[in-house]
């Protein structure tokens, strides 16, 4: 039985996910991603134009993915509340998409003038968040958004490589932390 053509494309698709999160963008081919999937490099190339148009729909669907997690916050009644899911959703995608998250932020690092072509961006819920929340949170915007995403993102990494242990409760953990960092209250 042949593999259909759609699972071709979410095998190279799975496949890149995992050897950019590895190796790094620029350090893998075409060739390391059909050499991985098990098939021909022409292949790759009847479902993606380039290496460039892979990179970009994974980074479309990810970013898209954790955007729509993050503002499910906002269906939460008090300030609090969302603040507290935005982090807990944050967390979770994090710890439930590992290679997405580094594969993530790699693209905003080599990427970065490319990422406003994207519509759903994580940074822009977690912004919306904040600036509702003007008046409790007690730093500057931009302040208050590199400690929200470089504290949660010290988290996971820490807790991948096993210096934090990821225990029952570390989600309300960090969101207690990062509360009683930002807020008056």
């Amino acid at each position: 039985m042949r593999v259909k053509r759609k699972d071709t494309k979410k095998r190279i698709l799975e496949s890149a996910l995992r050897l950019f999160s590895e190796k790094g963008i620029r350090e893998t081919t075409i060739k390391d991603i059909a050499k991985d999937v098990g098939i021909t490099e022409g292949a790759i190339y009847r479902h993606f134009m380039s290496k460039d148009e892979i990179v970009k729909e994974l980074f479309s669907m990810y970013s898209e993915e954790f955007y729509n997690r993050l503002v499910s916050a906002f269906e939460e009644k008090t300030y609090k509340e969302k603040f507290y899911r935005m982090v807990k959703e944050f967390l979770k995608f994090c710890f439930e998409n590992p290679e997405a998250f580094k594969y993530l932020n790699i693209f905003h690092y080599l990427k970065a003038e490319e990422v406003k072509e994207f519509l759903k961006l994580p940074k822009d819920a977690i912004i919306k968040l904040l600036e509702e929340g003007k008046g409790v949170i007690k730093v500057r915007l931009e302040v208050a958004l590199a400690m929200f995403v470089g504290t949660i993102e010290k988290v996971f990494l820490l807790t991948q490589t096993g210096v934090i242990e990821r225990k029952e409760g570390i989600k309300e953990e960090v969101a207690d932390l990062l509360w009683k960092a930002l807020t008056s209250q």
